[in-house]
């Protein structure tokens, strides 16, 4: 992550609903541990930023700073006294649902788990999560939703949406990916798209994707929702084949090339790169590169 360029990790949390695995909330928390004890650990390479305003800090006495989310509203295991816990901790944004129902929001169809994916929308529950979600100053995350799920987040929430790993069914036509309504929806309530590095949600006419399309997808969302609302969110080891070019975070500086070749100028990319995504977790997008960041 260092050589690749990077200076904030989203260090997500994510904990399958079947045995061998421990309960969601738990397993929730022992990778919150995980993360914080590496960082102790390594007190020159990384420091977390629990709360807003700390990764400017984080960065001054450390090469990444490293923020904490959980992938799943499972994790919260239906309780809002969970998630008030999970928000103690640092937790600043939760994806709101996954691959199946899990009591709160309907996720998008997607392979086999279409058959496990419950009832259209949010439940009261969900509603109930997005309003507690917006009072704690935790995001709210509507990548994995389905069509209905995401209209039911929307017309509730008050805060700016991230939809942090997705593609654009310009390309290829799936419910995972957004539409670019649901594009400039994102972009309507002030937050931000992360696009995907996954090959699959990238692909056009079947072919395989490599890092050039993945630049096509920045492009695409920068022309529907503004590039003020565009960033990265490659989905690395989120159990996803990358797209060519863009397999690990060393490879970031090849993104960053292809990017400055489709027209950006700096302001743009640094935002792309990383500086939408701080403005809407509330930090300083400027901070990073007072750290020393450099795009490419």
């Amino acid at each position: 992550m260092i050589e690749g360029g990077l200076r904030v990790l989203t260090a997500c949390a994510y904990t399958p609903t079947v045995p061998p695995f421990p309960p969601p909330f738990q397993g929730a928390q022992r990778q919150l541990d995980f993360a914080e004890a590496l960082c102790v650990r390594n007190p020159s390479l990384a420091r977390v930023a629990k709360n807003r305003g700390e990764v400017a800090p984080a960065l001054r006495e450390a090469k990444l700073a490293v923020i904490h989310a959980a992938e799943g509203g499972h994790h919260i295991e239906r309780s809002l006294e969970k998630l008030e816990v999970l928000a103690a901790r640092g937790l600043r944004y939760l994806t709101l649902t996954h691959f199946v129902h899990n009591g709160l929001a309907q996720p998008a169809k997607l392979g086999p788990f279409t058959l496990l994916r419950g009832a259209p929308g949010l439940t009261d529950l969900g509603r109930a999560v997005v309003k507690k979600c917006e009072d704690l100053g935790v995001l709210v995350d509507v990548t994995h939703c389905s069509d209905r799920s995401f209209a039911d987040v929307a017309a509730v929430s008050t805060r700016p949406l991230l939809a942090t790993h997705v593609g654009f069914r310009r390309f290829f036509q799936t419910e995972r990916n957004l539409s670019d309504e649901q594009a400039r929806t994102v972009a309507k309530s002030g937050g931000v798209i992360g696009i995907i590095s996954w090959s699959w949600l990238l692909k056009k006419r079947g072919l395989s994707a490599g890092v050039e399309e993945m630049a096509d997808a920045v492009v695409h969302g920068a022309l529907v929702a503004g590039a003020e609302h565009i960033g990265i969110g490659t989905d690395f080891d989120g159990f996803v084949w990358s797209a060519r070019g863009m397999r690990e975070a060393r490879h970031y500086p090849r993104l960053t090339e292809a990017l400055s070749l489709r027209g950006f100028h700096e302001e743009e990319l640094r935002g792309i790169l990383g500086g939408n995504y701080l403005r809407v977790l509330g930090e300083d997008p400027g901070s990073v590169g007072r750290a020393g960041y450099r795009p490419g």
